[in-house]
């Protein structure tokens, strides 16, 4: 695979995208970087959004809903898209972002750097050479809160996106049990697996950030412990999206998060 440098159109403001400008502009990975906020783009004419995102590789951080019409708005275009978490927040949001991968010929990709981590690479490696049941509680948060969705939202395809890879979507075992705590700051997801799996996830309101995953009663790993490893996610994600043989798989991507939408709505509608 070869990485293609390319121009990148980012959208959205605040923190996260200057922080993805900062780091992507620092590893030479860009030969330009654009920065426009979600409401003005969507404000913007055809014509406009054709010559602002030819030749682009496209990035969007801003809200689920907004990202959606965003979406909607370049659905006739051929752009690589990075497109940020929560994919939705509930189950019409993330039944339009799929209707929209299957008409577009756009190629999404969730935003999930630990994927192309090293500490997760040799974590997983681990993981799947470990013998007999094993036990995960992960523990994914901290003190942010937002007006637009309860904290878990802000968490959930962290680890989901990562236990997705462990298990198996064909995996007719696989038992989901959720539930919202503390006033909805907290959401509670247990994943069984046969006898391979029992995972317990906390995500939502913590005082402080946390990151952990704690195998069989011992820490596992610590992603806030940006000291354990020396790679650059965000980077080594770009390069994956940018390289030329790059091929987008949205909904086997986010297989294990669309699982628990769907099951969260299910409780919601009993």
């Amino acid at each position: 695979m070869r990485f293609l440098q390319s121009k990148l159109l980012l959208i959205g403001s605040g923190k996260w995208p200057e922080k993805i400008a900062s780091i992507v502009q620092s590893q030479n990975l860009v030969s330009e970087i654009t920065n426009i906020a979600a409401r003005e783009f969507l404000k913007l004419g055809t014509k406009q959004v054709e010559m602002l995102l030819q030749g682009n590789t496209l990035w969007i951080a801003t809200t689920p809903e907004n990202q959606l019409m965003i979406l909607e708005q370049i659905k006739g275009l051929s752009n690589k898209i990075i497109i940020e978490k929560p994919i939705a927040l509930n189950l019409v949001q993330l039944n339009r972002l799929f209707t929209h991968n299957r008409i577009s010929n756009n190629k999404l990709y969730v935003s999930e750097p630990w994927r192309h981590s090293e500490i997760w690479e040799k974590a997983k490696n681990k993981l799947t050479s470990v013998s007999g049941l094993k036990k995960l509680q992960i523990n994914r948060g901290g003190p942010i809160e937002r007006d637009y969705m309860d904290p878990p939202w802000d968490w959930m395809q962290h680890d989901l996106g990562l236990l997705s890879e462990l298990l198996s979507i064909n995996d007719r075992s696989l038992e989901f049990q959720c539930k919202f705590l503390n006033d909805r700051k907290n959401l509670k997801i247990i994943i069984e697996s046969r006898d391979e799996y029992q995972i317990d996830v906390n995500l939502g309101w913590f005082q402080e950030r946390t990151e952990q995953w704690i195998l069989n009663d011992k820490l596992f790993i610590d992603f806030a412990d940006r000291d354990s490893f020396n790679d650059q996610p965000i980077c080594n994600m770009f390069k994956f999206v940018c390289n030329d043989e790059f091929t987008s798989d949205l909904e086997s991507q986010v297989w294990l998060a669309s699982a628990i939408i769907t099951k969260l709505e299910e409780i919601k509608l009993a």
